[in-house]
């Protein structure tokens, strides 16, 4: 069966199984807030906010090559911060190859959003929880490194401004 011919989000030529630090977003379905509430700039997570974090907080232990760095989990998305270790992955494709690889971040992601669609349904069987694919972005250098952290830590701070506040979403 041939590859869907839908439009590739990853960068092309890019190994997503190297070695180095991702920035990814996954949001809700239709931005739906099933993941807690924010109050005076603290997000307050509800139970499904809850399974997302421990899911998240069980990555490293699932994939032995990733080790998480700062996150954090609002009503509607979740941002994080994910560093891969494979020491033997080639940083570029000689060619465009959309597949997956394994240790790669879309291995990673595909894990993740499984693993608490699978516990969330336990208790609401047709729940469709995420939105399909994800945002990522590949962290260049330490200055970016520190400028997705700060974003990610001053997330909760700006969530009446946030574009995924559905407050803020045009109909």
């Amino acid at each position: 069966m041939k590859y869907k011919a839908k439009k590739q989000y990853r960068l092309p030529y890019y190994n997503y199984a190297s070695s180095g630090y991702y920035f990814v977003t996954l949001c809700t379905k239709n931005r739906l807030k099933y993941f807690g509430s924010v109050q005076n700039g603290s997000i307050i997570l509800s139970d499904i906010g809850r399974i997302v974090e421990r899911s998240w907080q069980y990555i490293p232990r699932s994939s032995s090559f990733a080790t998480l760095d700062q996150f954090v989990i609002m009503p509607n998305h979740l941002h994080g911060i994910i560093l891969l270790d494979n020491p033997y992955e080639d940083r570029e494709l000689t060619e465009k190859r959309f597949e997956i690889r394994n240790n790669s971040l879309s291995v990673i992601i595909r894990t993740f959003k499984a693993a608490v669609t699978a516990r969330v349904r336990e208790k609401h069987p047709s729940l469709l929880l995420w939105q399909e694919r994800y945002y990522d972005r590949i962290v260049r250098n330490e200055k970016e490194l520190q400028i997705v952290r700060n974003y990610i830590m001053n997330n909760p701070l700006q969530w009446e401004e946030d574009r995924n506040n559905s407050i803020n979403i045009l109909m």
